[in-house]
This record gives structure tokens, C-alpha cells and sequence, in this order.
């Protein structure tokens, strides 16, 4: 099929960036990305993000995001994940450096996991400058009248708000420290494609295209 096709040569073009940490040139950045926005045109599913195959685990296999989301945490290179729970509204990014097993999660000597909540995103842009009066701006792609276009766009079909909760750091399974978040530090996931194996994730500081970055993700094994 054609989004079989479409992911055959999209593993194929990652397999040598190293997660996409590799020193890529903007050229293979650019064919990478054309390659995922082809894979996104062919998503079966109009509600990806309301649809029940976004539950459990998610192993990143390709990002452009830096440090510690892609999988690199100081000089330690590992595996990034997310273990979704639809039930509870939450989510934890992981990351675990020497570990072992499909998911390279198992007994791992170092490992980061931050816990979050979801729910799905209104519209509002999220706040980065808490003077910033332009918070309350609406995501609009056709009128200057961003409340009534907003009313006509379905945002939480494609689209989670995540409000980061805490951040916990353990060495040999034993956990060093645990960092609260300040309330409302939060991020949006936009959901571009989404089948039984396979999640591509827009990840934002605001909502607006132009900040997000992208994960390229298959399904995990192991909670």
C-alpha cells in the first residue's frame, strides 16, 4: 500500500541519523521532512487524537528536537519514549541511556521521566511571555475574525494540551532528585498521522506551526 511504501523509505532514510541526532544537512533535513509530510497526507483517521491507538507506549525513532527530547541527555545518548494513558489523562516522556532489551527501556543505568497531563486544545495559543497581552489569540487559518473561525475548527480532533507536572532523574533504577513544574508549563501535540504501528507528533511551544518539532514514532513493546 501506499503508506507502507511511504514508511519503508521513510526508515530507510533515518536509519543512519542516529535518532535524528546525527550532524544531518539541512538537505537531509529537508528530505526527511518532505517524506514525513507525505506519510502525514496518507493518515487514515480524520480524530487522531480522540482515537483509542494513541494508548501505551511510543518509541522515537526520528526527531529534529534537541536535548533531552531526542533521546540525549548531556553527553549520554539512549532512547526517548512516551507511554500514553487514555483512561487517566496522562503521559510520561521517558528517556533511558544502556538499556537493554526491543525498547532499550530495561535496566537501564540512567533514566529521566517527566509526568504530564492532557486534555484536548481549544485554540489559545499557550502563553510564553506571561506579559505577553497576545495569550489569549485564537489559532485561525482563513479569517482576521479568530473567534468565529475558531468556532468552525474542530482543534482537540487533532490536538492535546500538555501541562508538564514533574520531572524525575534516577540512576540504577534509584531516584536521585524530582522537579515540579510551574503551573501551567505547558506544550501542544498535534497529531499528523496515526495507524496500529506507527505516530508522527507535532510538538509546540504555542500552537503555531513555526515552533514545533517533530517525532517520528513506533509502537513500543513494554509499559
Amino acid at each position: 500500500s501506499a503508506k507502507e511504501t511511504a514508511k519503508q523509505k521513510k526508515k530507510k532514510a533515518i536509519s543512519t541519523t542516529d535518532k535524528g541526532r546525527s550532524n544531518l544537512s539541512s538537505t537531509q533535513r529537508s528530505q526527511i521532512a518532505s517524506q514525513l509530510a507525505h506519510l502525514e497526507s496518507l493518515c487514515p483517521l480524520s480524530e487522531p487524537a480522540r482515537n483509542p491507538l494513541m494508548e501505551g507506549p511510543w518509541i522515537v525513532l526520528y526527531t529534529d528536537a534537541p536535548p533531552p527530547s531526542n533521546g540525549q541527555l548531556g553527553p549520554f545518548k539512549g532512547v526517548a519514549k512516551q507511554v500514553i494513558d487514555l483512561q487517566k489523562g496522562t503521559y510520561k516522556n521517558e528517556l533511558y541511556v544502556g538499556g537493554s532489551g526491543t525498547d532499550e527501556d530495561e535496566n537501564a543505568w540512567l533514566g529521566a521521566v517527566l509526568e504530564a497531563t492532557w486534555k484536548e486544545w481549544d485554540g489559545v495559543y499557550l502563553d510564553n511571555d506571561q506579559d505577553d497581552a497576545s495569550v489569549t489569540t485564537l489559532a485561525t487559518t482563513t479569517s482576521s475574525d479568530s473567534s468565529n473561525s475558531n468556532n468552525n475548527i474542530d482543534h482537540g480532533a487533532t490536538t492535546w494540551r500538555v501541562d508538564f507536572v514533574s520531572l524525575t532523574l534516577s540512576i540504577f533504577q534509584l531516584r536521585i532528585f524530582t522537579q515540579k513544574f510551574k503551573e501551567g508549563t505547558a506544550r501542544t501535540w498535534k497529531m499528523t498521522y496515526l495507524d496500529g504501528d506507527t505516530r508522527i507528533v507535532r510538538a509546540g511551544k504555542t500552537g503555531r506551526g513555526e515552533d514545533d518539532w517533530i517525532f517520528y514514532m513506533r509502537r513500543g513493546v513494554s509499559e
